[in-house]
């Protein structure tokens, strides 16, 4: 392909912002243009000005876009419930999708994706900006080379704390449900956090573009905001390689801490954690090395897409290694009966009015000793409040809810 790649912005809001700062932040010659931007919002987005001044049009949905124009790639950074269907309408009219995580909310829309892309003859990556990071592809290739031999056990803990204004500046911010019952299943192992749980999956996946298979979830969720989902979780994963996977997160703390996290293989260890943003291994023969900071360069995926486009890169995070986040997620939402309030009388608010945080006083001590120990919450130390969830197959999982 020599002519420019043709772009439709699904999105300009929120995380959509970044794309609009990445290219219309390049210099120099572009190997893509603006064919158009949907978003019914797009007013109240930070770049609308610049595109305005572009002369970019914009639309209110996909469908008036495609009623008269046509792209090579839609970039869609819309809500969790608009994955499915916008993707579907993208490659319906002959557009590659570059969609944000998580894929999607339910495993039966991924499934119906992946049909719609194979159908269409186009490719869909999926905005995990950590998979498409140079570093993580240097580390994946000398796992899948054999250098750490085979995965034992990966643990991850995120506690990053969210004020009212995050769960206020929409309507589906920790929402189980859109209000015309469409799943988001919105928290932080599906959203905020959702890189982590996938990288360890990825990681370990069998070939470049494959993430590890789960076989079983065990989950522990709770909440200490006026949410309908949950704000609090800890998992454990079983793989079908046999791997351990364990992850921790919370938005209900008063200071962040993390990512960090411990991979353990058969031939050594690798370690990152947030204040030295390193991936470090250490080999059991006293060896190591360091693979660099993954933080760095988030717009690779969208360069990468544009590349795709014209023939020129492989799509190295697609539907099937995405979707393996999304099978724990809907597992785990399926290990508990529902989501255990932490107690009311428990939870403080931190803060002063308009960025005030709910707190469950305890967790930014329990959650790290659990994590260090790998055991979840309640196996590590019972608490008046735990729920733990039961052990989910998701051998043969293809619908949530599963029962």
């Amino acid at each position: 392909m020599s002519e420019q790649v043709s772009i439709v912005l699904v999105g300009i809001g929120g995380y959509g912002n970044t794309y609009v700062s990445a290219l219309l932040g390049q210099s120099g010659e572009k190997s893509w243009r603006l064919a158009g931007v949907v978003d019914p919002l797009a007013s109240k987005a930070p770049g609308f000005a610049a595109l305005q001044a572009l002369d970019v049009p914009f639309y209110a949905t996909l469908d008036e876009f495609y009623a008269g124009n046509s792209a090579d790639l839609a970039v869609i950074a819309s809500p969790i419930q608009y994955h499915c269907t916008q993707t579907c309408t993208a490659l319906r009219h002959g557009s590659n999708v570059l969609c944000e995580k998580p894929v999607s909310a339910v495993i039966q829309e991924v499934e119906q994706m992946i049909a719609a892309r194979d159908h269409a003859e186009r490719f869909v990556g999926i905005g995990y900006q950590w998979s498409f990071h140079p570093v993580i592809q240097a580390f994946k290739a000398d796992v899948l080379a054999g250098l750490f031999g085979r995965p034992i056990r990966l643990r991850t803990m995120v506690l990053w704390p969210r004020n009212d204004k995050y769960y206020g500046r929409n309507n589906w911010a920790g929402a189980l449900q859109s209000s015309r019952g469409d799943w988001i299943l919105d928290s932080p192992v599906n959203n905020a956090c959702a890189h982590y749980l996938h990288n360890m999956l990825y990681v370990i996946g069998p070939t470049v573009d494959r993430s590890a298979q789960p076989a079983t979830v065990q989950a522990e969720l709770y909440r200490a905001n006026p949410i309908t989902n949950y704000d609090t979780a800890a998992l454990r994963v079983m793989t079908t390689c046999g791997a351990e996977i364990l992850f921790y997160t919370t938005h209900a703390v008063t200071r962040n801490r993390g990512p960090e996290f411990v991979y353990e293989f058969e031939k050594g260890t690798v370690t990152f954690n947030y204040k030295s943003k390193l991936l470090w291994a250490t080999f059991s023969d006293g060896s190591s090395k360091d693979y660099g900071c993954p933080d760095t360069q988030i717009t690779t995926k969208l360069w990468d897409a544009i590349a795709a486009c014209r023939g020129e890169k492989k799509i190295v995070c697609g539907l099937e290694a995405a979707m393996m986040h999304t099978l724990c997620v809907n597992g785990a939402q399926d290990s508990v009966p529902a989501v255990k309030d932490f107690p009311p009388s428990w939870v403080y608010k931190a803060g002063v009015p308009g960025n005030q945080f709910r707190v469950m006083p305890g967790l930014a001590d329990l959650m790290p000793a659990a994590y260090d120990a790998g055991l979840l919450l309640s196996d590590y130390q019972a608490q008046p409040w735990s729920q733990l969830g039961r052990v989910v197959s998701l051998d043969n999982y293809h619908r949530f809810p599963s029962h």
